[in-house]
């Protein structure tokens, strides 16, 4: 493969700048709608609100959790999109991008504690919207190639293979630690 040895970009500045204002921004907004309890009970009971006002989920573990799983899943989809399209820069591009949008929905799904309709709408709309820049920017991608069995295949593995073991890691402390969640 002869892009291997050269210092380009993977992603162009526009789909940088999709990702983090159009293609995740409305459900990692949603997050803040998120309540695992009402205002009556929260004001009733201080005590469930004990793990935030220790300061316990916003600390140095946390971030470094994220950096972790933000290192793993950036790992497994480079790794498997380079070994599954070796042969086209465009298609390692597209897949990987692609995969990376929907790593970062489902993560944004796997925090929330209750799955409410605004979450629904908003990462229907971020698809649609990925979807809608697929044709606009279709000189970055290879639009015939992207809606092919194949490439909707590949993505389904790359996907499971980077979040998958994430998942799994998360319900398995969320068992062991159930008040940490």
């Amino acid at each position: 493969m002869i892009f291997f040895s050269v210092a380009i970009p993977l992603f162009n500045g526009y789909l940088v700048l999709g990702y983090a204002t159009f293609y995740t921004s409305l459900p990692v907004f949603s997050l803040v709608l998120d309540e695992d309890v009402g205002r009556d009970t929260c004001l009733r009971y201080p005590i469930l609100y004990q793990t935030l006002q220790l300061g316990r989920s916003l600390n140095m573990k946390t971030f470094l959790i994220w950096v972790w799983k933000s290192l793993y899943q950036s790992a497994v989809i480079m790794f498997l999109a380079v070994l599954l399209f070796n042969d086209s820069f465009v298609m390692i591009m597209s897949i990987s991008f692609t995969t990376l949008i929907f790593i970062e929905l489902f993560n944004v799904i796997m925090e929330v504690t209750e799955i409410r309709s605004k979450m629904i709408i908003s990462i229907l709309a971020s698809i649609f919207i990925y979807i809608g820049s697929i044709f606009f920017f279709n000189t970055l991608f290879q639009v015939n190639s992207i809606f092919d069995i194949q490439f909707a295949l590949k993505v389904i593995l790359i996907f499971v293979a980077s979040y998958l073991p994430i998942w799994s890691l998360k319900k398995f402390m969320d068992t062991i630690d159930p008040d940490a969640v």
